[in-house]
């Protein structure tokens, strides 16, 4: 199956780090083309690689219409959707490989249940390219979701193989016939205790319409009410197949969208926001005709309907900004990048207390990344792309509010001719790896091990600069790791300063003394390889 496009930053005062930033923080990673549509032992080798980034959680998007029965047809097969040995035999084998082999290198797994849906499942589409995303059924969405929940909950066993299907006889003809028993496998398979529901529900590659109406009548917002019901079925679903207590996040929103309306015109993201928890563009409770027919309830009645936009763990966001630098603030103000985390964070806030909510949730930044050029002309350099890299994960580290920061892709994906309307096929897909197509890293790849960051490259001469790092493989490593702040110039390193991580996360966070304008970077040993690693350089300059 092609892979399907896949559309997290508070912009901070640099106070210092103990005050600020967060221990909780986790490293992420989301390549379903290298994790689920991959041979097995591809597989293995891509989160080989990822366990020795310090890569600590996969999103893996778990696609209804690749598990779903016919799902390319209108009418709806005869089954039980919530049982999940009611699937075709092998339609969930992607999904059990990747999370044996993750679970066996450490590595946990968020699965991300997601459209595109069977068309049986969705409305009628005015246009088939938009078929397997128009208008979803919640009530059936309640039922894939459950059968996901089914099948991971720590004591499913899946069936082996069907046995032969009964003999035509009266059975048949009396409509009495039942289904073959499956024959169930010694092992349970492991559990998965993180979800997140849907993908990037702003944007129409994933949910339409995004708005009903025409020029004429007038618009209103449709996306957010058909996710809100998505929601709903799908939290009483985990709870009902016993991940009632899990990590369960809601939204996963893109960070952009278009001034015009129409059922492909993506929402901006903090009006998905204010329309998903019913409120206006002054965050006041809509009420009357104006909360009919976006299918809000009575103000008083809201949060008890809808326990899943107020219980869940946290607010999943994708703050993309493609080719600005991540402290670059967007001109809109409904746009959420990294430079803005905190609209969107102030923005829950407002709109749980508009419902009576004293607590916002945290953030989850599930998707995040930088295309390069080359090879795609439309991409920042590829030192550009590491230096934004760790610029992200500062700033990411920085904000309280946010648990996960999550890369988007390990490797580029193939360009595709004429998508788009782009003729050299970069417009539809992602350069955002740290691995181009063949293989061959990118400077990313090295920095993305070990992020080193300034906030500021210039001092005076006697001053100190402040210099932040990250030793991603120290929590998996389990204990305190060494790092070595080195400074060359003139063709000479010399060790300006040795620094011991934090417990927990792997942090360095130092004021060093700058002697002279050069080039710096951290040093590290890696005690599982033995191998020395390198941060990328960042040029200094000392004033007088």
């Amino acid at each position: 199956m092609p892979r399907l496009l896949l559309l997290g930053l508070l912009c901070a005062l640099l106070l210092p780090a103990a005050a600020s930033a967060s221990a909780t923080h986790e490293s992420a990673f989301q390549d379903d083309n290298s994790l689920i549509f991959n041979t097995p032992a591809g597989t293995a080798k891509t989160l080989d690689t990822l366990a020795e980034l310090g890569v600590e959680r996969i999103r893996v998007s778990v696609f209804w219409a690749t598990v779903a029965p016919k799902s390319d047809s209108r009418d709806r097969p005869a089954f039980d959707a919530s049982d999940p040995g009611a699937y075709p035999l092998g339609s969930w084998e992607r999904y059990d490989q990747v999370l044996r082999l993750a679970l066996a290198r450490g590595i946990g797994v968020n699965f991300n249940i997601t459209s595109p849906a069977p068309l049986w499942a969705t409305g009628a589409a005015p246009r088939e390219d938009i078929a397997n995303t128009f208008r979803p059924d919640p009530v059936e969405f309640g039922r894939f979701v459950q059968a996901v929940g089914r099948r991971y909950s720590g004591s499913y066993r899946p069936p082996l193989a069907l046995p032969a299907p009964p003999e035509e006889g009266a059975c048949r003809l009396l409509g009495t016939c039942t289904p073959p028993s499956p024959v169930p496998t010694g092992e349970p398979l492991p559990r998965v205790g993180y979800f997140s529901i849907w993908n990037e529900p702003n944007q129409p590659g994933w949910l339409t319409p995004q708005w009903d109406g025409n020029e004429q009548s007038g618009f209103v917002e449709a996306s957010p009410r058909i996710y809100r019901d998505l929601v709903d079925a799908a939290w009483t679903a985990l709870a009902a197949s016993g991940h009632g207590a899990d990590t369960i996040l809601i939204g996963e929103t893109a960070p952009k969208g278009l001034d015009v309306r129409g059922t492909t015109r993506a929402m901006k993201a903090l009006r998905f926001v204010r329309q998903l928890y019913c409120v206006d563009d002054k965050l006041v409770p809509y009420a009357g005709e104006a909360a009919r027919v976006r299918g809000c309830e009575a103000p008083a009645d809201f949060a008890a309907a809808h326990p899943a936009l107020f219980g869940a763990t946290g607010y999943a966001h994708h703050p993309y900004e493609l080719v600005r630098a991540p402290d670059s603030r967007p001109k809109d103000p409904d746009f959420v990048t990294t430079a803005n985390l905190a609209r969107l964070s102030s923005t829950l806030q407002r709109v749980y207390g508009a419902k009576g909510k004293p607590k916002r949730p945290p953030l989850f930044l599930t998707e995040f990344g930088y295309n390069t050029s080359p090879p795609n002309p439309a991409g920042v350099s590829l030192r550009r792309q590491a230096a934004y890299l760790d610029h992200a994960e500062f700033l990411a580290t920085e904000n309280r509010e946010v648990r996960t920061h999550t890369q988007f892709l390990l490797v580029d994906d193939a360009p595709r001719p004429g998508r788009n309307g782009v003729t050299v096929g970069y417009g539809a897909t992602f350069q955002t790896g740290l691995l181009f197509l063949d293989g061959k890293p990118k400077p990313s790849f090295a920095a993305y091990k070990l992020p080193v960051h300034l906030p500021r490259a210039s001092v005076r001469r006697g001053r100190t600069l402040r210099v932040w790092g990250l030793v991603r493989p120290a929590r998996r490593i389990g204990k305190r790791q060494r790092v070595v702040v080195e400074l060359r110039v003139g063709g000479r390193t010399r060790t300006l300063r040795t620094l011991t991580t934090r417990p927990g996360r792997g942090l360095v966070d130092a004021r060093v003394r700058m002697p002279a304008s050069g080039s710096l970077r951290l040093r590290w040993r890696d005690p599982r390889s033995g191998r020395t690693v390198r941060s990328r350089a960042v040029d200094v300059r000392v004033r007088r």
